[in-house]
């Protein structure tokens, strides 16, 4: 199997992987806080972990990765309906993963692989446990049934979930395909901290009754590090707006306090992505610059005329 089969196989991996992560985040979010919620956010936090490591497979083996995710069940049952949701789908992956393990000869892929199905395993018996669980201690849904988000509210706050889920999107994307080991740290760390705030968001929501919106608008997708920054950049000072123009329409103290956190936040991000850029553009220069000194011929560089002095040595 050539490279270009195995990078769509672990494509088709990486959308497998990001649908699990939205689902699980949806049931969590949704669920009374708790043990229960504590253990589904920590799975969904290890399919992350496989997103990023079959991202950097992708692009290891000369591949672009993936953003796209197969399509998630947004129904809200009750708690155990939800965990058991959540065992099935870790199922089609364990079935998936096999079946990658088995038609791809590369060792190195293989063993990823192998690793990544361990965990789904322990996965899927870990919902099935949880169902139980939450059937025996009663567990609650974040609001009780008659509860219902304010609309405006309820627009905010899906309105900060979509964009948070789309920088991290674009945020990771840059990630897989950025070189140089600061860059790459840098757009790591923003979008982990822009997952927080899609967490908050989520789970504020969530408690409050409203109906999560957990879908991404188009995220700004290139390999080019200067256009990346400056999209990263355009796209953090748009937020910053909208947060400061939404937080004085809330009437919950706790979610103006929190908007106003997470706007800070994306302020911050701000800067350090116009430092980021600024250093981009001079190490442009610089190779530039060291370029065109290799490229022009010894002849048509400029004669370097002898002065008197130099003549008078000789």
């Amino acid at each position: 199997m050539d490279n270009k089969e195995i990078i769509e196989l672990l494509r088709a991996d990486m959308r497998g992987e990001h649908q699990a992560i939205i689902q699980y985040l949806f049931h969590a979010y949704n669920m009374a806080e708790g043990e229960i919620t504590c253990e589904v956010e920590t799975i969904s936090r290890e399919e992350m972990r496989h997103f990023e490591r079959l991202g950097h497979a992708i692009v290891e083996l000369g591949g672009d990765p993936t953003i796209d995710r197969e399509p998630v069940d947004f129904a809200v049952g009750s708690p155990k309906e939800m965990l058991l949701k959540d065992a099935d789908l870790e199922q089609v992956a364990i079935d998936q993963y096999r079946d990658h393990i088995e038609r791809i000869d590369n060792p190195k892929i293989r063993r990823l692989l192998a690793r990544i199905l361990h965990d789904e395993l322990v996965h899927k018996g870990d919902f099935q446990g949880l169902a139980d669980e939450a059937e025996e201690e009663g567990q609650e849904l974040a609001a009780p049934p008659d509860v219902e988000a304010p609309e405006r509210q309820e627009d905010i706050l899906n309105s900060g979930i979509r964009h948070e889920y789309t920088v991290i999107l674009q945020y990771l994307y840059h990630y897989f395909v950025a070189e140089g080991k600061m860059l790459s740290e840098e757009l790591e760390n923003i979008a982990i901290n822009e997952m927080q705030h899609m967490g908050w968001l989520g789970e504020a929501l969530g408690e409050r009754g409203g109906n999560l919106d957990m879908n991404h608008t188009e995220p700004f997708l290139s390999r080019d590090p200067e256009a990346n920054l400056q999209a990263n950049i355009d796209v953090e000072q748009e937020v910053t707006g909208d947060y400061s123009n939404q937080a004085p329409e809330l009437q919950d103290e706790e979610l103006v306090e929190l908007v106003e956190r997470i706007r800070d936040h994306e302020i911050y991000h701000d800067a350090v992505f116009k430092d980021l850029l600024e250093q981009v553009r001079e190490e442009k220069a610089v190779k530039s610059e060291q370029s065109t000194e290799k490229e022009t011929p010894a002849e048509l560089k400029p004669r370097q005329i002898p002065t008197v002095g130099s003549l008078k040595k000789k």
